[in-house]
């Protein structure tokens, strides 16, 4: 681990350490990343071994047991996947895209740190005992099928990966748990589906949620496996399905521990359940009880908003086709009854990645602009926050300042916060 710089007034810093310096270990305990470090260096007293210019220097430091050495690392490397998944979205990107786009990763340490959902397929004892000694939970698991010759097929297996010998191993050592499915038709549905989740549910309650998320199709799937796309009827049958296994499973066990995703329900046309059913929204990241937790936040937010605004405004608010219908039904009839304020939803088409694809976090800044651009504006665009990433950039590489010198309009970038947003109109 190569120290990259120091924050202010760093213990390190002060101890002697220098940038350059490769931290290799802390109390005899070798450092492979940044979750090593912050595990060892906790202690009080601390040995640290590091090589400078070839040498090895021991550093002996005595610290408070909450004090930060203040050290800033170089970026970790984390493991790729070495899957073949028939679902992956990754392999469903156009090329010139940036590089990053196209890293398909599969780390343990990434489901601990930000929730990426991992396969454990490339997850060794050695690393299993990591997770337990270091308490690196929850961790996000994608399953999709505890049946092995289906689960071989979606995941490009030539073997048994042992999954739910992995899991055992982490839920009798009290690591929480969550699963995914990425349901495919024909494939992974049905009877398998049932299967998969009973068989998971034998790890209750340290597997405490499973998500079921449709499988994602763009237009750029030349040479990969015919999947079929989830229909309204599938996401009807599911919810059906699925909901009577929810059922029996409160009714036994307590939870509902199992969740289909938002888009099964805006497919099939079925109302979205109360905010009791989602329990925990364990996996809102995964699209399970998004739109639900929208829906009660604008409807808290509605007692505040203002009865009329100054002057007259006019707004333009950008969703994908498939969150349009609930901008619509929930916040264009409510801010449109503010006096001097009128506001409408625009739906964009996905041309990027093909019609099939109708959520908004996958809008580019291209579509966007190529749709808007041929229509009465009014006087501010609004963008919701979950178009661009952590960079605030679209997938496209297009920026928000970008897209705002292009259409030639205010441009306000809104987080499900509607009440500051209209502050500034007042």
């Amino acid at each position: 681990m190569k120290i990259l710089a120091f924050k202010k007034q760093s213990t390190a810093a002060e101890a002697g350490f220098r940038i350059g310096d490769d931290l290799i270990q802390i109390n005899g305990h070798p450092i492979r990343d940044e979750i090593d470090f912050q595990f060892h260096a906790g202690d009080e007293e601390l040995e640290i071994e590091v090589v400078r210019d070839g040498e090895t220097v021991i550093f002996e430091i005595e610290k408070d047991y909450d004090d930060s050495l203040g050290v800033i690392f170089e970026d970790t490397i984390y493991r790729c996947c070495g899957n073949a998944c028939i679902f992956c979205f990754i392999d469903q990107n156009p090329a010139g895209l940036r590089k990053n786009l196209y890293f398909k990763d599969e780390d343990f340490r990434l489901s601990f740190l930000h929730g990426n959902y991992v396969t454990l397929t490339n997850v060794s004892r050695s690393d299993l005992q990591r997770i337990v000694e270091q308490r690196l939970s929850p961790l996000y698991i994608s399953v999709h099928s505890t049946d092995l010759e289906i689960r071989k097929f979606m995941l490009g297996l030539k073997k048994d990966d042992r999954l739910i010998e992995k899991i055992r191993f982490l839920a009798e050592n009290k690591i929480e748990l969550h699963a995914q499915i990425v349901l495919c038709p024909s494939i992974n549905d049905g009877e398998s589906l049932v299967k998969t989740i009973h068989d998971l549910a034998q790890f209750y309650p340290q597997l405490k949620s499973i998500a079921m998320v449709p499988v994602g199709l763009t237009k750029h799937r030349q040479q990969l496996y015919p999947l079929q796309p989830v229909t309204p009827q599938f996401a009807s049958d599911l919810i059906f399905q699925v909901e009577k296994l929810a059922s029996k499973f409160k009714q036994n066990r307590g939870d509902y521990f199992i969740y289909p995703a938002d888009e099964f329900y805006l497919l099939a046309g079925i109302e979205f359940q109360s905010a009791e059913r989602y329990e925990e929204f364990a996996q809102i990241e995964n699209g399970v009880g998004m739109a639900r937790n929208f829906i009660d936040q604008f409807e808290e937010q509605k007692q505040y908003l203002p009865h009329r605004i100054k002057r007259s405004r006019t707004v333009t608010l950008v969703s994908g086709v498939l969150a349009a219908p609930i901008i619509e039904r929930w916040v264009i009839s409510a801010l449109n009854r503010i006096e001097n304020l009128t506001a409408e939803v625009v739906a964009i088409a996905n041309s990027f990645y093909g019609d099939s694809v109708t959520v908004t976090g996958l809008l580019t800044g291209q579509d966007i602009y190529k749709q808007l651009s041929r229509r009465s504006l009014g006087d501010i665009v609004v963008l919701p926050a979950n178009c661009l990433n952590y960079d605030r950039v679209f997938l496209d590489d297009w920026t928000p300042e970008q897209l705002q010198g292009q259409l030639k309009k205010p441009l306000e970038i809104v987080d499900n916060d509607f009440l500051s947003f209209l502050e500034k109109l007042k």
